[in-house]
């Protein structure tokens, strides 16, 4: 009977875990800062409310932002492109050349088509393109109503936990099946760990729009520290990554510079390429699992793997949950290792 009802609840609240974890895992962070506002203002229901809103603005904020900036850069592309003669600026993209192989092949095929057609085919493949990212703006458009519900949740979490934390955290305490000193090396684990994962993404991430400022301001890509925010605020999410921001600038000076016939801006785009991935994106690869193996304790192999193999499974808790939980079992592997050398002593 307990264990059906064990189940019917896993599968009642499965929908929510990602936002449940999520909401625990900020709420333990942001706890120190509770207890210090909590001195001041003397009143729980408050203070946690502060703490929530707060939280609701530093994700909100970024996310508005970004918003705009994606969107108008977006329109911005789609109308240029459109007042473009594509026609000519593909013949004069191709041809630099007159001896290339491509040249020859694209004369071949204006011959045979008309001008009007090599327009018309230029206008559909980026029609296509555009319905393209059109659908997947729309999909997302639709996933919003999901995403607000289990921020709701997650806030919600934060809220309570901050609230009535403590009461659970001896609940907890008391039921684990551990004696007093594993409780607290295990404790002491994760929260060494979690804080270890947290300060060492954010922490990379002002490092990677630091670089990025540096890169966009070298090359002189206007409004260089805004989109170097941006790339900071991506370099938090996963699968996305600062390469949404600098990969689209490095391919639109490249693209202007064959329309423009403007050699400078061609290299300055491969450029931003080869600085992106060898630069700004090595961060994440080689800085970051020492940072977090660092602070945590841990080797920074078990870092590295616990942070790729998190993403892999758990999405963007993973970036948390993947070193917090390699980490515990390291714990308790030690933990195993003390009872067994404990009971060797008898015999």
């Amino acid at each position: 009977m307990f264990l059906a009802i064990l189940l019917l609840g896993f599968f009642i609240t499965k929908p929510f875990l990602p936002a449940l974890f999520t909401g625990a895992i900020i709420a333990y962070l942001s706890y120190p800062l509770y207890k210090k506002l909590l001195a001041h203002i003397k009143n729980k229901n408050f203070a946690s409310f502060i703490i929530a809103f707060f939280i609701v603005l530093i994700f909100a904020i970024p996310f508005i932002v970004v918003l705009g900036l994606v969107s108008k850069e977006a329109y911005l592309t789609y109308t240029t492109l459109n007042q473009q003669d594509l026609g000519t600026n593909f013949l004069r993209v191709v041809c630099k050349d007159e001896s290339w192989m491509s040249c020859k092949a694209v004369k071949s095929l204006v011959d045979f088509l008309p001008r009007k057609d090599l327009d018309y085919y230029l206008q559909v493949t980026i029609g296509k393109i555009t319905i393209f990212i059109i659908e997947n703006v729309s999909r997302f458009l639709s996933s919003i109503p999901l995403i607000l519900l289990n921020f709701f949740v997650m806030i919600f979490v934060v809220y309570y936990l901050l609230k009535d934390g403590e009461i659970m955290a001896e609940r907890l305490k008391k039921i684990l099946p551990l004696k007093e000193s594993h409780k607290q090396h295990v404790l002491q684990t994760f929260h060494n760990t979690t804080y270890a994962v947290f300060y060492g993404n954010i922490l990379t991430a002002v490092l990677q729009g630091i670089l990025g400022v540096i890169g966009f301001l070298a090359l002189g890509i206007q409004s260089a520290i805004l989109w170097g925010f941006v790339m900071m605020v991506f370099a938090l999410i996963p699968y996305f990554g600062t390469a949404i921001i600098w990969l689209p600038a490095a391919l639109n000076l490249i693209f202007i510079g064959y329309l423009q016939n403007d050699n400078s801006s061609t290299i300055r785009g491969v450029i931003l390429i080869v600085y992106g991935i060898f630069v700004v994106s090595s961060i994440d690869n080689f800085l970051k699992p020492k940072m977090i193996s660092a602070k945590a304790k841990v080797h920074p192999i078990l870092a590295l793997i616990g942070v790729l193999g998190g993403l892999s499974l758990f999405g963007f808790l993973g970036l948390i949950l993947g070193p917090v939980m390699l980490a515990l079992l390291m714990t308790f592997v030690d933990i195993y290792e003390d009872e067994k050398t404990e009971i060797e002593k008898y015999f």
